[in-house]
């Protein structure tokens, strides 16, 4: 059941990811905030991956 959750989760991260990567770097604010939730995410997976 976790296994599934932190897939889930994973694949989350990587839509995440390719929406931050889209946004312009002029837009600093909106790339900041996209990379502070990759972290919260990573710290997330992290988390449920040593239950």
């Amino acid at each position: 059941m976790m296994n599934n959750t932190v897939g889930k989760i994973e694949r989350i991260r990587g839509d995440l990811k390719q929406i931050v990567d889209g946004i312009p770097a002029k837009n600093k604010t909106a790339k900041n905030y996209g990379k502070d939730a990759l972290s919260l995410i990573d710290i997330m997976i992290r988390r449920l991956s040593d239950e």
